[in-house]
């Protein structure tokens, strides 16, 4: 199952505070919890920056930082509580996911966030109202991404019905999502549909750049579909532009002889 999508951790636009500023009352209440607010937001940027490149000591470092300076900032829970995850301190993650949701129950990037931390610890039942509630508010941007999770998310809990249906629906808010489409070709593959695989993959392929999952899934959908040249083709893409992935090691072991 791939592309379980956060998209929480998009970075706040920072405010850009006053320095120097003539005035009489600079240590002012106001003035103190403006600059508090925008330390955190400023430590929350660098935070999730630094869990996108991978480097969660970094991360969890700044993020400490802006719960420092405002520990009502849910974004801030929420993104520290995927370092956890990552960290595999599971109820410390859990927490703050918690928290998150208390100080923000409408914020849509949130409920994706925690319902992708659900999924990934098997609580199926309790990730798809928080994918749903996410999809259905008109405050977020991409609905699909939430669909698309409730889809990989079902189909993790074996409902495969469900899954499609969740996948189609995120492709009809966004027919070019290379996600929903990547994984919709995956789960036609998987029930023995190859022709319906390629046409998504092929849809897929025309949205986003070459990968190595979608490499290898074309692989195997094109020598399932009997097209030697295009499964050639495919196996190209990997072994010349991802040649050192996981992937690219099991298309050897395919190849040897393996299930396609």
């Amino acid at each position: 199952m791939r592309f379980l999508s956060r998209h929480p951790v998009t970075p706040l636009i920072a405010l850009l505070l006053c320095q120097g500023c003539a005035g009489t009352s600079a240590t002012s209440d106001a003035t103190t919890a403006a600059s508090s607010g925008g330390a955190a937001v400023a430590n929350l940027n660098l935070g999730a920056a630094y869990l996108r490149q991978g480097r969660l000591t970094l991360a969890l470092e700044r993020l400490d930082r802006a719960l420092e300076h405002d520990p009502r900032l849910a974004e801030a829970h929420s993104t520290i509580a995927m370092v956890y995850d990552r960290l595999g301190d599971v109820d410390v993650a859990r927490n703050h996911h918690r928290r998150a949701i208390r100080l923000a129950p409408d914020d849509p990037a949130t409920a994706n966030s925690y319902g992708v931390f659900l999924c990934r610890h098997e609580r199926w039942s309790d990730a798809e109202p928080m994918f749903l509630r996410a999809a259905g508010s008109p405050r977020y941007r991409t609905p699909e991404v939430a669909l698309t999770n409730a889809g990989i998310c079902a189909r993790s809990a074996g409902d495969g019905a469900k899954a499609e249906q969740y996948l189609r629906d995120a492709l009809a808010r966004n027919p070019i999502y290379p996600d929903g489409l990547f994984n919709m070709a995956s789960l036609a593959f998987a029930n023995n549909e190859p022709g319906e695989a390629q046409h998504f993959l092929d849809r897929h392929f025309a949205a986003a750049p070459d990968s190595p999952h979608a490499a290898l899934l074309c692989f195997r959908v094109e020598t399932g579909l009997g097209n030697p040249d295009n499964a050639r083709r495919c196996a190209s893409i990997l072994r010349e532009q991802f040649p050192g992935s996981a992937e690219s090691a099991q298309l050897e072991q395919l190849e040897d002889g393996g299930r396609p």
